[in-house]
């Protein structure tokens, strides 16, 4: 039995707090002073088997270490707070199974460290005076009670959670089909024979429509093969009409250059034949008379003036005659060219007027006619499906109705199993909390001589408490000030580890932190009196051994100090000036 002494401030609960946080609990609070440590570290031992855990206070994501101390050999865990990973065990979940504590869940509510914490290890200091056992959701106290008391496991969870599940499927059925029959009933929808006959008479619109379709689209087919054909007709024709025509404008341009030629000798061998001039060609006066053999113009002998003259015009008649020549060859190859670039022009022409004609009078009826059967095709096929649709749904009661009567089967199959394992654990439930309640009354008695009855309900072991000369009084209606509602949580967490003592099966781990239990132990009075009863009954819970040999540790905190000194009983005084975590005592073993 452990107490820390001090004044309100002084930092007890911030030494309580940080006790169990290196276990990797999620909803620890932890006070400045221990997010200031780099490590805090708690050795323990379960099983007889002595652990050591460390965690960083700086960092509450960090990984914790967990070691076994009294295995050399054993690897030390480094395990996350929590995790994602399927299959990956958070450092709660290790010290959980290591509690022999099972995950239980029920429906939506998963029990873990943190549900055994705050429900059956620990009482913290806000909510001791005014919570049912530190308060929390309902279902998680519960279900965490439950697997303390061995009233949990794993075969009655399944078949708890099968028996739910074909209820629900049970009663989805039978909705389903009253509110079919509601439809029915108001004529929304047809008559089963009538869809059936309708569903017949469109499948075969629908065969007789496809097969119309297909012999479209086959048509179609060979429509747009034809008309390939002559659009490859066409662009022949075309091709040869523009050679054609590039071959017929070159001959007319070779013809033109030619005709040019030509008419250039023609003008030089005209020009010589005209007589000789006279005059002087550079200034235009008459010549003078020169001596034989000697140029008029420029006086240069020379030979023969008439000689000279006539190989000119020699020459240029020649020219001409070449010229002519070429002429009428060019004459013949520019009409042969232009009358093949009219007939491959009128070719080009036919070919694209029986394209044409081709698509407007075959290719656009076979698609249209192709169109309009695949969209009757489609329509009918949307019409069946429909109709099936309505077909199905008007032979729903019969299916429904047998659907029903299977799920009414396996629902009370499964509920009759349910029941027959709820009847064996109600007979273990009613005892067990039955000793339970007669060990709560006696821990009440002890602190509190008024008490008359006390009583915990089974199915959610709520309680309830009669003093001498008072009405009943249960949870939701007890003081929220002081002292009732503390000694009503404190006896109900010491029955329980009475009632561990007695039944092996019932698995509360032998620690309780309880912070500020004795507020009232400085003043005079009842709650003084109440005070000292309750520092007697932690002590002689703290003295008595469990089965496996070890006592329960209790570990509390109290604003004044013990009236005397008690064996076996320590107590850490702590101030604003010796605070717990300036000078907390050290222990290596």
């Amino acid at each position: 039995m452990t107490f820390l002494v001090g004044h309100s401030k002084a930092g007890k609960s911030t030494a309580l707090e940080a006790l169990l946080y290196p276990l990797g609990l999620l909803t620890a609070t932890v006070m400045p002073e221990v997010r200031d440590c780099d490590q805090v570290r708690l050795v323990f031992r379960i099983a007889g088997v002595r652990w050591q855990a460390t965690r960083s206070g700086s960092n509450p994501r960090a990984r914790v270490s967990l070691k076994n101390l009294d295995d050399a050999e054993e690897i030390e865990h480094l395990l996350p707070v929590t995790t994602a990973k399927a299959g990956e065990t958070t450092a709660g979940a290790f010290v959980q199974n290591l509690l022999a504590l099972p995950a239980a869940t029920r429906g939506a509510t998963r029990v873990g460290l943190d549900d055994f914490h705050n429900t059956v290890m620990a009482l913290r200091q806000n909510t001791i005076a005014s919570e049912f056992l530190g308060g929390g959701k309902d279902e998680a106290r519960i279900l965490a009670l439950e697997v303390v008391l061995d009233l949990w496991n794993e075969d009655l969870a399944g078949l708890e959670k099968n028996a739910s599940e074909t209820a629900s499927r049970h009663r989805a059925a039978r909705s389903a089909l009253a509110q079919f029959k509601k439809l029915r009933d108001s004529g929304a929808l047809a008559d089963p024979d009538s869809v059936r006959a309708e569903y017949e008479q469109r499948q075969r619109e629908h065969r007789a429509a496809a097969e119309r379709w297909q012999k479209a689209s086959d048509a179609l087919t060979a429509a747009v093969g034809e008309r390939g054909r002559l659009f490859a007709l066409h662009k022949a024709a075309e091709a040869q009409r523009r050679r054609t025509a590039k071959q017929a404008e070159a001959a007319h341009s070779k013809l033109n250059g030619a005709t040019a030629e030509h008419a250039r000798a023609e003008g030089e061998l005209a020009t010589l034949l005209k007589p000789a001039s006279e005059d002087c060609t550079c200034c235009g006066q008459a010549l003078p008379s020169r001596e034989p053999g000697l140029c008029r113009q420029c006086g240069q002998p020379h030979g023969g003036e008439d000689d000279r003259r006539e190989k000119q015009i020699a020459s240029a008649r020649a020219k001409v005659d070449r010229y002519r020549l070429v002429l009428r060859s060019l004459q013949e190859a520019a009409v042969t060219a232009t009358a093949e670039a009219t007939a491959a022009d009128k070719a080009a022409r036919d070919a694209l007027t029986t394209r044409d004609a081709y698509d407007e009078g075959h290719v656009l009826p076979a698609r249209k006619a192709a169109q309009q059967a695949e969209k009757e095709a489609h329509g009918l096929s949307r019409d069946v499906a429909q109709l099936k649709r309505q077909l199905e749904t008007a032979d729903y009661i019969s299916a429904q109705e047998q659907v029903i009567k299977t799920a009414k089967e396996q629902m009370e199959a499964a509920q009759a199993a349910r029941d027959v394992a709820l009847t064996a654990q109600e007979v273990r439930r009613k005892d067990v909390v039955g000793r339970w309640s007669e060990f709560f009354l006696s821990r009440l008695q002890q602190m509190n001589p008024d008490v008359e009855t006390a009583h915990i309900e089974p199915s959610d072991f709520t309680t309830r408490v009669k003093e001498t000369h008072t009405a009943d009084k249960t949870f939701a209606e007890s003081s929220v000030a002081g002292s009732p509602k503390v000694a009503t949580n404190v006896a109900l967490l010491l029955a329980l580890r009475d009632l561990g003592r007695t039944d092996p099966r019932v698995r509360v781990p032998p620690l309780l932190v309880i912070d500020s239990p004795l507020a009232g132990l400085g003043t005079q009075g009842q709650d003084h009196d109440t005070g000292l009863r309750l520092i007697d009954t932690l002590i002689s819970i703290a003295d008595e051994n469990s089965p496996d040999g070890y006592a329960c540790q209790v570990i509390a905190a109290t604003n004044d100090p013990l009236h005397r000194p008690y064996p076996g009983v320590r107590e850490i005084h702590i101030d604003l000036g010796n605070r717990f975590f300036d000078h907390a005592p050290r222990r290596d073993t």
